[in-house]
C-alpha cells in the first residue's frame, strides 16, 4: 500500500517519489499582507530540544503530558522527559529504534510502536525513580540500560500508526494495514482485532481513536468512522464521512487525520478533501454535515465548534446545526492549524509559526505575530491554563504564554 506521510513533523509518499505535502497542498504562502497586532499578549517562554528535526519521510510523533511533565519520542527512538514549568530536560535515552507511532499514555505507562511491527510499553514510575535520585544529587540526566527496561514487548502483524488510548486493562491502536487492535497490557497479549480495509494511498498522520465509557470511535483511512465495543471489538455502527472518489489516487484521498471530539452526546470529526460532520454517538446517525477539508484538530464549547480548513480559513460553526457563525479567511497569507478556546478568544497557530488570537464572538483578529519556526499542519498542541505547548518542525517543544 502506498503511504502519503504527513506526520506532525514529517511527510512522505511511499511507492513513488517523495514529496513534501505542505508544498503539494499550497501551504507555503507569504505573510507579507499581515501586520503584527498585539491586543492580547503572547510570548515564547521556552523552547526545548526533544529529538530529530522534521524529516519529510517520517511520521509526526506527538508528545504526551502527565503531572507537569512532557514525554516525547522521535522517529529514531530518542525518548525524553521535559519539565513543563521551565523547559528543562529531566532525562533522555536513545532506544535506537525506528518508531512508527507517537506516544500513548495510560495507567502510568508509555506505549509506542516501531516500523517492524513491535509494540512496547514502558512504566513511567520505573523510569522516573532512578532519575529522581540522580536529580537530587545533581547528576547527569542520561539514563543507562539498567534504568529503562520495557514493561511489555509484543509483535504485531503490521506497524502501529496511531497513539494508544486506553480503557481499564486495554489499550487501542490503529495499524498500517487498516486494522484496529486491542492489547491487554496486563496479560501482555492481543485481546481482539477488528479487521480494516487496505486503501491504495493514504495519509499517515496522527488521527487518534476516541473513547467514551466502554466504546471506542475509530477514524479510518477509507473515510469511514466506526464505533466498537471496547471489551470485545463488536461493531456498534459505521458511518461514511467522505466516500473515496476522484480521477486518481491523490484526488481520492479522504483520510480522517484528526481525533474525534466528543461532547454532550455528539461526536465531531472531519476528513481531508471531505466533510465535517456531527454524529450521534449512540446510533451513528449524522446530525449535520458540511463540505470541508480538514487535517488539524478542532475544539468545541457550549455554543460552537471552532475549526480551521485547508482553504486557509478559521470557522465558528453552530455546534447543533453546523451553520456558519463567522469565518476569518487567510487564503492569501498563511494556513491556520489547530484551534483552541480560552475565555472569549479563539487561538490558532499557523504552518508558518504565527499565532492568531481571534474574538470568539465575531472572529475579529486581536493578535497576530510570528512566534515560532515552521509547524507541521498536523501538529497537536495542548492548552493548559494560559500556557500553550506545541512541537515545531525543528524538533523542539515550545511553551507559549498567553495573557
Amino acid at each position: 500500500m502506498k503511504k502519503l506521510f504527513v506526520i506532525t513533523m514529517f511527510l512522505f509518499v511511499s511507492g513513488c517519489s517523495y514529496h513534501d505535502i505542505s508544498t503539494y497542498l499550497g501551504l507555503s504562502k507569504s505573510t507579507a499582507s499581515y501586520k503584527e497586532i498585539n491586543n492580547i499578549q503572547a510570548e515564547l517562554l521556552w523552547s526545548s530540544d526533544i529529538g530529530e528535526s522534521r524529516d519529510y519521510k517520517t511520521a509526526v510523533l506527538q508528545p504526551v503530558f502527565f503531572n507537569g511533565i512532557s514525554y516525547s519520542i522521535d522517529n529514531t527512538g530518542y525518548v525524553s522527559a521535559v519539565d513543563l514549568q521551565n523547559g528543562n530536560l529531566l532525562w533522555e535515552y536513545d532506544l535506537d529504534l525506528k518508531v512508527s507511532s507517537g506516544l500513548g499514555l495510560h495507567d502510568d505507562k508509555l506505549f509506542f510502536g516501531t516500523n517492524d511491527g513491535l509494540y512496547f510499553a514502558f512504566d513511567i514510575s520505573s523510569i522516573n525513580k532512578p532519575y529522581s535520585i540522580l536529580n537530587n544529587l545533581n547528576f547527569v540526566n542520561i539514563l543507562n540500560d539498567s534504568m529503562i527496561e520495557p514493561y511489555m514487548k509484543i509483535q504485531l502483524k503490521s506497524e502501529a500508526s496511531s497513539p494508544a488510548v486506553g480503557i481499564d486493562d486495554l489499550i487501542f491502536i490503529k495499524t498500517d494495514d487498516g486494522d484496529t487492535v486491542a492489547i491487554d497490557f496486563i496479560d501482555k497479549s492481543i485481546a481482539w482485532i477488528y479487521k480494516g480495509r487496505n486503501v491504495p494511498l493514504s495519509i499517515k498522520g496522527s488521527g487518534s481513536i476516541g473513547i467514551l465509557n466502554n466504546n471506542i470511535y475509530v477514524p479510518r483511512d477509507d473515510g469511514n468512522l466506526i464505533s466498537l465495543l471496547a471489551s470485545s471489538g463488536k461493531l456498534n455502527w459505521l458511518v461514511s464521512i467522505s466516500p473515496r472518489s476522484g480521477r486518481n489516487e491523490l484526488e481520492s484521498l479522504r483520510d480522517i487525520e484528526v481525533a474525534p471530539v466528543i461532547d454532550n452526546g455528539i461526536l465531531y470529526i472531519g476528513s481531508y478533501q471531505g466533510n465535517l460532520i456531527a454524529v450521534d454517538i449512540f446510533n451513528g446517525n449524522i446530525i449535520w454535515s458540511r463540505p470541508m477539508s480538514i487535517m488539524s484538530q478542532m475544539t468545541v464549547d457550549d455554543k460552537a465548534i471552532y475549526v480551521s480548513d485547508y482553504s486557509g480559513s478559521v470557522h465558528a460553526l453552530d455546534r447543533y446545526d453546523g451553520s456558519v457563525l463567522w469565518t476569518e479567511s487567510m487564503t492569501n497569507s498563511i494556513i491556520p492549524i489547530q484551534t483552541f478556546v480560552m475565555n472569549e478568544s479563539v487561538i490558532s497557530l499557523t504552518t508558518s509559526g504565527h499565532i492568531f488570537i481571534l474574538n470568539k464572538n465575531d472572529g475579529k483578529i486581536l493578535t497576530f505575530k510570528k512566534i515560532l519556526g515552521e509547524i507541521d499542519p498536523q501538529s497537536r498542541g495542548v492548552l493548559s491554563d494560559k500556557y500553550l505547548y506545541i512541537v515545531s518542525k525543528n524538533g523542539r517543544l515550545n511553551a507559549i504564554k498567553i495573557n
